[in-house]
């Protein structure tokens, strides 16, 4: 039997717990989801009520529309190299700052435009951009608010060498701004090597799925190359024949077919370290190959596209 006070404690708790959930209160999943993000891996918000449908879904434009949104989800204390400097919105869980704020942070230059010196360039769809020749994956895209546009904070830090981490024991994030300085650029940290048969293989394996399973693609080879029971180099893994042909396309002929401009993306993108197949070493098509043993014997990670992802 219920005691009557105890009762009315547990009424006066619940509705407590209403009045925060109708303010938008943060909870331990938001806090994730933005450690997520700030590891570099893409994360959505459970309730995109605020905001308009990503832009990938909206009808297509001569150029890539940012998402509006009309509020963050929250702030979160900022810290500069270890000092509380001010606070930085969080929109759908991720952590997003203007450029212009963050070349003031980082003491950049800035006219609207270019910033550092250099004006980032948003591919087609608006899920990857160019800097220096380098490519940042944004699959998210950029959000639009109060007349500027928020980029991740993780892909700000990154174009100029600097780290964004969660510390998830304060709910605060850290920008070290110690060294800023532009990456090198693409000519010079890209494998052209690398480049050109992983560009390949992922188009001839994947070139009709979205952007994140040409990725995934890449990381497969990519994880392989890592992986001390495979070859250790793109082009070995791609012509691996230790257990018989990997690849179809290297059969068929198939990996020598020019790539597609996407597919060159993909591949920079996963050489940047961008990642959508986890630790994935197979990836299959169910509908046209042996699906069932490879759910068999592998474990499952993901599925992209057509694609299904093991590891």
């Amino acid at each position: 039997m219920i005691r009557k006070d105890k009762f009315h404690i547990t009424l006066l708790l619940c509705a407590i717990l209403l009045c925060l959930a109708a303010n938008g209160s943060v909870i331990a999943g938001d806090d994730m989801q933005l450690h997520h993000d700030l590891a570099g891996n893409a994360s959505q918000a459970e309730d995109n009520s605020g905001y308009e449908t990503d832009y990938t879904d909206r009808e297509q434009e001569d150029e890539p529309a940012a998402q509006e949104s009309s509020q963050p989800d929250n702030t979160v204390p900022l810290y500069i190299n270890g000092a509380l400097h001010s606070d930085c919105l969080v929109v759908d869980g991720t952590a997003r700052m203007s450029l212009g704020r963050f070349a003031t942070l980082a003491g950049l230059s800035f006219d609207g435009h270019a910033i550092g010196g250099v004006v980032p360039e948003l591919g087609e769809n608006g899920d990857y951009a160019v800097v220096n020749g380098r490519y940042f994956y944004l699959p998210d895209g950029l959000y639009e608010m109060g007349g500027e546009l928020l980029w991740p904070l993780t892909v700000l830090a990154k174009m100029f060498d600097c780290t964004a981490t969660w510390d998830a024991a304060s709910g605060s994030i850290d920008l070290d701004l110690t060294d800023v300085a532009l990456l090198s650029d693409g000519e010079t940290y890209y494998n052209q090597q690398d480049v050109y048969w992983l560009s390949r293989i992922i188009y001839a394996e994947s070139g009709n799925q979205p952007l994140a399973g040409q990725i995934a693609v890449g990381n497969v080879v990519l994880n392989r190359v890592s992986d001390e029971r495979f070859p250790d180099s793109v082009y070995g893994v791609i012509f691996d024949q230790s257990y018989g042909v990997q690849f179809s396309p290297v059969e068929t002929g198939g990996i020598y077919a020019e790539p597609d401009g996407e597919a060159v993306v993909a591949a920079k993108l996963a050489l940047e370290g961008y990642n959508t197949a986890g630790e994935s070493l197979y990836f299959v098509n169910p509908s046209i190959g042996a699906g069932s043993w490879f759910a068999a014997n592998l474990t499952y990670v993901t599925s992209i596209g057509d694609h299904d992802f093991y590891a």
